[in-house]
């Protein structure tokens, strides 16, 4: 019981560290679309996230079978479309308004559990899930709110990644979580090229050392290192945890924001990080009287 509890923490901390990580995502994404076209950034980043991972972990390779391919590639899919949607939202509503439609993740998952498997959420998790959203919004929105086409385009990718998150929790149970989360890089990459040949004018590299530097951290930070969190992390926690984790992405852009860019963080936003975090600690905090079930959905 200790250890399975100790496995659940584990993979409540390597989700938060994949949260962080994306937090950064944000920035160097609207830094290095100066120099490239949106989906040659998406295919170069993931090709050199994947090619990476294949060089360390070739030997995880060699027990790669045809249902762990397919696997990969529907989290691949999900998780392009997702992004997809992200860009496309972004055209016509404020990066504010997208970093919280972006956290209805936290909603979508348990709606989509109780579809398919009719499991209802606990009070707890509800309570959880309504002070995080809470949260967000006094972050991200601004006063008199209304949605527009693209508020309602991010609200799609939440509810895509929504359902990579959540297959990638019941196959990361199945297959090794490496190859798994690593093997769906390559089908974004793919989907990239396909995208960019298609619909953009010509296809390049960055022009300068800065834009280098941010294309190999969304590379190998976000896509590689990220991703490997999160996939072992969804074989160790349950998706009510990282789920959740992953819905305060928000607080990690306002902090880089601040931190690398001089953005400055008011009092609403404070209230609304407070917020956030008291949201997730509810969910992930350890609970002597749900310990066995928590256990036996990570299982």
């Amino acid at each position: 019981m200790a250890a399975d509890r100790k496995h659940i923490a584990l993979g409540d901390l390597m989700m938060l560290a994949a949260t962080m990580i994306f937090g950064a995502m944000t920035i160097f994404s609207k830094q290095i679309l100066a120099e490239l076209e949106v989906f040659n950034m998406v295919a170069l980043r993931f090709l050199i996230a994947f090619t990476a991972c294949l060089i360390v972990f070739h030997k995880r390779y060699r027990r790669l079978d045809k249902e762990t391919f397919l696997h990969s590639g529907v989290l691949g899919t999900f998780l392009f479309v997702s992004y997809l949607c992200m860009v496309l939202g972004c055209k016509y509503t404020t990066a504010s308004n997208a970093g919280f439609m972006v956290s209805l993740v936290a909603f979508f998952t348990p709606l989509i559990i109780l579809v398919q498997e009719h499991i209802v959420p606990g009070r707890v998790q509800i309570a959880s899930i309504v002070i995080t959203i809470i949260g967000v919004g006094l972050m991200c929105l601004s006063a008199g709110l209304s949605l527009n086409k693209g508020d309602l385009i991010c609200i799609m990718s939440a509810f895509f990644y929504s359902f990579q998150m959540l297959y990638t929790e019941r196959y990361a149970h199945k297959h090794d979580p490496i190859v798994l989360g690593t093997l769906q890089l390559a089908f974004v990459s793919v989907f990239g090229f396909i995208f960019a040949f298609a619909l953009e004018d010509s296809f390049r590299l960055p022009v300068s050392a800065a834009g280098w530097w941010q294309l190999l951290y969304l590379a190998l930070g976000c896509g590689a290192l990220g991703f490997i969190f999160q996939t072992s992390a969804e074989k160790l926690s349950p998706t009510s945890h990282t789920t959740l984790i992953y819905a305060s992405e928000p607080v990690f852009v306002a902090l880089f924001s601040f931190l690398m860019l001089g953005e400055q963080i008011g009092v609403r936003q404070m209230i609304g990080i407070v917020l956030v975090f008291i949201g997730v600690w509810i969910t992930v905090r350890p609970k002597k009287d749900t310990d066995e079930r928590l256990i036996r959905d990570a299982d």
